[in-house]
């Protein structure tokens, strides 16, 4: 009988030990996806925002476009939607831009494609010529498609949408898996001065 009581004993151990190691695998890998997720994003912001003063940069032929990124699958478009938007909207020289971002959440699709929700806030330099410059900023939050990049070990963005206002797929006490680098505000903003 005593025997038997600590066979029970050990496979309960064995059990519990396994569920404790592959819970620690899967966060690990969790958060790893995020660190990999967020290097590609920040790459990504950064083109746009030296897309919003670059007067190469018009719809019909950016060279500097995302799509111009290392790594970048052959058939992904100029633009993604949310870039489009952008360039589209900000005239032949807009207005110096700096975003910050921090991913809330990733989940890898079954297709190989990495989602991400990811929370952005942007200011932007505004100037009339006629007075002191001034500043606005915004916060939004993107469904950001990943694909594998063509550069082994990393992702690529494929496709930016912003949620609509009253859309918010995550909970406001989301932790943040990655933020992204600090960046100096636009020399008009408060923070920078």
């Amino acid at each position: 009988m005593l025997a038997h009581d600590r066979m029970k004993k050990n496979i309960i151990i064995v059990l519990v030990l396994s569920l404790w190691f592959m819970s620690a695998y899967w966060l690990g890998s969790y958060y790893r996806r995020a660190q990999v997720v967020g290097v590609a994003v920040q790459k990504y912001v950064d083109v746009l925002d030296a897309e919003s003063t670059d007067p190469q940069c018009t719809l019909e032929h950016c060279p500097n476009s995302s799509k111009s990124l290392p790594g970048m699958p052959a058939d992904r478009g100029l633009f993604t939607e949310n870039e489009r938007f952008i360039v589209e909207n900000k005239g032949f020289r807009g207005p110096a831009a700096s975003t910050r971002f921090s991913v809330k959440h990733t989940k890898k699709q079954s297709d190989g494609t990495v989602e991400a929700i990811v929370n952005t806030t942007v200011t932007k330099c505004y100037s009339s010529g006629l007075f002191e410059e001034s500043y606005g900023s915004s916060s939004d939050i993107h469904r950001i498609i990943l694909a594998p990049s063509t550069i082994k070990g990393q992702y690529v963005v494929i496709a930016d949408k912003l949620f609509g206002e009253t859309e918010n797929p995550i909970s406001p006490y989301a932790p943040t898996l990655y933020r992204g680098n600090r960046k100096a505000d636009p020399p008009c903003s408060v923070g920078s001065r």
